[in-house]
């Protein structure tokens, strides 16, 4: 494996959440339950009783339930459902972290998202002359929004922003500052 297939893939792994805890436990549910099974029908082959129930018996109170064994049932398909779709939201949820990677020469750099934004409002800040309190921004992907509240009375020119925080973006490297979008107030406050 080449040195930037390394890179690229250590990055992907740093920026997407894993998986592997969701499918381990459900592994390890099927094993158990597989284990049970032919523990049993072992213990059926030999003549032993049954460990916790006989299947073949559990099989049979299950086509002539009674009210005990429906209630279990119930509680049992219950905890199934709730299982079922904790996994389908696992599986169908973003698995994207709040970071992003950056191109450098001598390496794989993960920086979080929070980090690009406060360099853009930084350079908001900077490109309205307003102080950096009276700028935020947010970062997903190669999207940036900023916002600035101007001062009373000095108006605050969009593109000169938008400028600035491409260029101050653009120098991390990739695709970062690509895409910005700046949004003023329409009232200031007071200096």
């Amino acid at each position: 494996m080449s040195t930037e297939q390394l890179e690229k893939r250590l990055r992907r792994r740093s920026i997407h959440r894993s998986r592997s805890t969701a499918l381990a436990v459900t592994l390890v549910v099927v094993i158990l339950v597989a284990a049970w099974i032919g523990t049993e029908a072992v213990l059926k082959a030999i003549g032993q009783g049954p460990l916790l129930a006989d299947p073949q018996t559990v099989a049979d109170t299950a086509l002539k339930p009674d009210a005990a064994f429906t209630t279990i049932a119930e509680v049992i398909a219950a905890v199934l459902v709730i299982a079922g779709i904790v996994l389908v939201v696992l599986a169908l949820k973003p698995g994207r972290q709040p970071r992003s990677g950056i191109d450098h020469d001598r390496g794989a750099v993960i920086i979080d998202t929070r980090i690009l934004a406060s360099t853009a409002a930084n350079a908001a800040a900077l490109a309205a002359g307003v102080p950096e309190a009276n700028t935020s921004a947010s970062a997903r992907g190669h999207r940036t929004q900023v916002h600035v509240v101007p001062l009373s009375g000095i108006p605050v020119d969009t593109h000169t922003v938008e400028h600035a925080v491409q260029d101050r973006l653009s120098r991390l490297g990739g695709k970062h500052g690509s895409s910005v979008q700046v949004t003023v107030e329409q009232k200031g406050t007071l200096a």
